[in-house]
């Protein structure tokens, strides 16, 4: 079932999120009070519409119902029209609104009015970047529903040669293997469920799938 999203607000944050989520097969929409910023998503979405997210009249018209998801961007450009935004999607019955947020009032604020999720963007990337900067190891990192977390992460040394069953991370952390990438760059291949008895090779990365604190456990055990 393709997804379909509308996003409110066209700047740097929701121009590369609606990006995203087109390379990702969604049905996306986008609306904006900046022509420019409009101009320049309008050949890849299915709609990109120049008006504000604080316009009753504009939100009523697009049906705001029919969206599956409903991404409030508005980030630090107005704290006043991000609230009032919230506020509008909510009475115009939207299924589920993810708002991006700039501080922790500002997070506060908009829960308050019934959003599902809140994203701060910044904050975010700073923070994985700072984990990445510790862990090199670590090549990505995305958070999953329900506290899930997925990682891909280089083989660890002392992990060469040994084999799902020997590292034992299902029994010892509650993680999953999901996937191998492995061969020479240019010719890199994906092996999905990976055998149990099939050992790791030098240069293997790994796609971890498992809880929160779980996943954080393995990374302890690398140090």
């Amino acid at each position: 079932m393709i997804r379909k999203v509308l996003i409110i607000g066209a700047g740097q944050f929701g121009r590369a999120l609606a990006l995203g989520l087109v390379e990702g097969g969604a049905d996306v929409s986008v609306l904006d009070p900046r022509e420019d910023r409009i101009a320049a998503v309008s050949s890849a979405v299915s709609q990109a519409i120049i008006g504000s997210g604080t316009d009753e009249r504009v939100l009523r018209g697009l049906d705001i119902e029919t969206f599956d998801q409903v991404v409030n961007a508005i980030g630090e450009e107005s704290l006043e029209s991000s609230i009032v935004c919230t506020q509008l999607l909510r009475e115009f019955g939207a299924r589920e609104v993810i708002a991006r947020v700039v501080s922790d009032l500002h997070k506060r604020i908009v829960e308050s009015l019934g959003v599902t999720r809140t994203v701060h963007p910044e904050e975010d990337a700073a923070k994985g970047l700072a984990r990445r900067i510790v862990r090199p190891e670590l090549r990505s990192e995305l958070e999953l529903a329900e506290g899930a977390r997925f990682l891909e992460l280089d083989l660890p040394e002392k992990w060469i040669g040994k084999t799902l069953q020997d590292i034992d991370l299902r029994k010892r952390h509650g993680v999953s293997v999901v996937a191998v990438r492995r061969g020479a760059e240019g010719g890199r291949r994906l092996v999905s469920s990976p055998s149990p008895e099939d050992a790791f090779l030098r240069g293997d990365e790994l796609m971890i799938v498992g809880p929160k604190d779980s996943v954080d456990r393995v990374l302890k055990e690398l140090g």
